[in-house]
């Protein structure tokens, strides 16, 4: 994705969202925000995006759910699984359900960055 893509954030900490949606912002990107898995799935029907950037630990619908539900309608969506508590959930896990990417929280930007240029 090159800056001017669309670019869910979907995590219940707002805090994080805020800074992640600033720094995607500042470097280009159009960014839409939702605080769950439900209202993802909202957005992704009203808004156009180009791909999202998941978190995995969330109320109502979590990232598992939410990838899952978005991978059986649009496969070729593309979605970075984000997460402090990879502990919890195997790398196969969280693969299974096709998400394109898998990376820890703190997210350091550049990392994050070349992620999303590659896809």
């Amino acid at each position: 994705m090159k800056p001017g893509s669309r670019i869910l954030i979907v995590d219940d900490n707002d805090d994080f969202r805020f800074m992640l949606a600033t720094a995607l912002q500042n470097h280009g990107y159009l960014v839409t925000e939702a605080a769950d898995g439900e209202e993802a799935l909202t957005k992704l029907k009203t808004t156009n995006n180009d791909m999202a950037i998941v978190d995995l630990d969330m109320p109502k619908l979590n990232g598992l759910a939410l990838s899952k539900k978005v991978k059986d309608a649009a496969p070729d969506f593309p979605i970075i699984m984000v997460t402090g508590y990879a502990q919890f959930y195997s790398a196969a896990e969280i693969l299974s359900v096709g998400v394109d990417a898998f990376l820890q929280k703190p997210v350091p930007m550049e990392k994050l960055l070349d992620v999303i240029n590659r896809m």
